[in-house]
């Protein structure tokens, strides 16, 4: 197999990190006949490789940082959940082998237009709603990356699919030639900074989406962010925002989301009560994946019906039951401080009972200070975080000490009055408690439907 980094003909690659992403990166390089040695840290009792066991071409080096591999490969493959700055890595890089990117792997093999979409929150739902307002417009569309599906997993199949990906910073930080249509970075803020060495390495990354854009390409940036709106990219910039008016995008004009083109002038694309989820992030989001959709080509007519149909995600903001009056949300899926902050603002000021921790991935909590202030009358920690989020947010409104979402669960239950919110939105990564920010979700609702109504 031919690949671009260096001319040569990929013989025998190991795909580092065997979950769901190496293991459809193995399959995509061994149905082009490369041979694919697996490495990964666990050992094979703890991995599932399914039909590969029997695989002649492919071996698997399990339990440890298999250096001496390096004189018997032509490349590595890496999965997202694998730094960049293992062994392996730096010294396959010192030795001049490429090391790419499953993502960047899997987009040599894709026979369609190619969006992608990234930015510190919001990515799973605009990545979704961009597949709807595509399908509804009459286009075939494949869902993929980091919302579930890898794009290794998809990239075979009838030509001229639309490939609407969702990427993070982990995908992004090994692309070489990688190169969207159509892109879009939503919002940044301090995430991840227990992988990414400070805020710039972590902005960097999400910046090599632009990176191979030509001028023929379409760029959407949140204008409301500054660090976005900022970004230097080759391709075509279009702005979205819900606070001003911008020359070439889309912006909230009243109710009404309007489109302005130079070329074809101003029309409206949608108004702010076809998005049915709440939230005005999600209004954002929804003019995110409207400009990505008419980049692809989308009639904007189809755009309100299919934005009145769509559902939201699971764990983001998903409304559990509303019991006497007090209405749970499980918002599990926000696993950062941006992220809860922008959950709290869609809801009315003094009304929620915040259940929030975990384990904190690098972020300082005392950015949720003013907006818990405004909008929480209660606190409840949990996880590995509590401690560290209480002290952050001493004297801000009454907390308590939680320890586990069963008893933060009990605790609202009983505080927790007609006209109030009871939000499960962690601000951390579940996996002091949990596998997933999933298994936390599933969990919570659990709990509260266990709850006398």
């Amino acid at each position: 197999m031919k690949v671009p980094w260096r001319e040569q003909e990929w013989q025998r690659v190991a795909v580092y990190g065997l979950g769901a992403s190496g293991l459809a990166a193995t399959r995509l390089l061994r149905s082009r006949g490369v041979e694919v040695v697996g490495v990964d840290m666990r050992e094979g009792h703890e991995l599932d490789l399914g039909d590969l066991e029997k695989d002649p071409g492919f071996d698997a080096l399990l339990g440890g940082d298999p250096q001496e591999l390096l004189e018997r490969i032509d490349g590595v493959v890496i999965s997202p959940g694998v730094s960049p700055r293992r062994p392996l890595i730096v010294a396959a890089r010192e030795a001049g082998l490429p090391v790419v990117a499953e993502v960047e792997l899997a987009y040599l093999f894709a026979d369609g237009p190619l969006i992608g979409i990234t930015g510190s929150n919001g990515k799973s739902t605009t990545t979704l709603m961009t597949g709807e307002l595509l399908k509804a417009a009459g286009f075939a569309v494949e869902i993929c990356g980091n919302i579930g599906v890898p794009l290794s997993a998809r990239v075979d199949g009838e030509a001229g699919r639309v490939f609407v990906t969702e990427l993070s910073s982990f995908q992004l930080e090994a692309v070489d030639t990688f190169r969207p249509q159509a892109a879009a970075m939503l919002n940044l803020s301090a995430d991840h900074l227990d992988r990414h060495r400070d805020h710039e390495s972590y902005f960097a990354a999400k910046r090599n989406l632009f990176d191979n854009q030509q001028s023929t390409d379409v760029a959407v940036l949140n204008a409301d962010d500054e660090q976005v709106a900022a970004v230097a990219v080759p391709a075509r910039r279009r702005f979205f925002s819900r606070r001003r008016q911008v020359d070439d995008g889309c912006y909230l004009d009243g109710e009404i989301v309007v489109e302005v083109d130079p070329e074809t002038g101003r029309h409206p694309l949608f108004s702010r009560g076809d998005v049915p989820v709440p939230g005005p992030h999600n209004l954002e989001n929804a003019m995110a994946a409207a400009l990505l959709s008419r980049a692809a080509g989308a009639d904007p007519e189809v755009f309100p019906s299919a934005l009145a149909k769509f559902q939201g995600l699971p764990h983001r903001l998903q409304r559990v039951a509303d019991q006497r009056g007090v209405v749970w949300y499980d918002d599990s899926k926000a696993t950062n401080f941006a992220a809860t902050l922008r959950s709290l603002e869609g809801f009315a000021d003094g009304s929620v009972h915040l259940i929030v921790g975990g384990r904190n991935k690098g972020g300082d909590p005392a950015v949720l200070t003013d907006v818990v202030r405004r909008k929480v009358c209660r606190l409840y920690l949990v996880g590995e975080a509590a401690v560290e989020i209480g002290a952050a947010l001493a004297g801000v409104v009454g907390a308590e000490m939680a320890g586990t979402l069963e008893t933060a669960v009990e605790a609202a239950a009983r505080r927790a009055g007609q006209g109030e919110v009871v939000l499960l939105s962690p601000s951390c990564a579940s996996f002091d408690q949990y596998q997933s920010f999933a298994e936390r979700g599933d969990h919570f609702q659990i709990l509260v439907r266990g709850l006398d109504g």
